[in-house]
């Protein structure tokens, strides 16, 4: 009863994963497409039986890939979510004044208004 009812929920999960996935890749612009197909071609490059993916792949909605491109394309966005993860991202603000930022930076927190227990 119980693997039963783990086995059904894992497929639902995972039925759900692919819908997201695939509502989300096919709302991406063309750019957006482009740079996950050359990371997913970057990381498919590891693998010898992945496909590369194609200019043609950037119009295809994502249910009409084949579970290699799929698998290609899973890739490709796993490798974003890494290089996302490993830039920093804090940049500097060159629109507000410069002695200002730096003095936010250096202030001391405030003080407690009142003393704490």
């Amino acid at each position: 009863m119980f693997l039963q009812q783990r086995a059904r929920l894992q497929s639902s999960i995972s039925v759900s994963r692919a819908n997201d996935t695939a509502s989300r890749f096919n709302r991406l612009g063309e750019t957006q497409k482009k740079v996950i197909i050359l990371l997913a071609n970057e990381a498919a490059q590891r693998f010898k039986d992945l496909p590369s993916l194609t200019h043609s792949h950037l119009t295809m909605p994502f249910e009409q890939f084949s579970s290699q491109d799929k698998v290609s394309l899973m890739l490709g966005i796993k490798r974003l979510a890494e290089l996302a993860a490993a830039l920093p991202w804090e940049f500097p603000d060159h629109a507000a004044p410069r002695l200002e930022i730096q003095a936010l930076r250096e202030s001391p927190p405030p003080a407690p208004d009142g003393v704490v227990n």
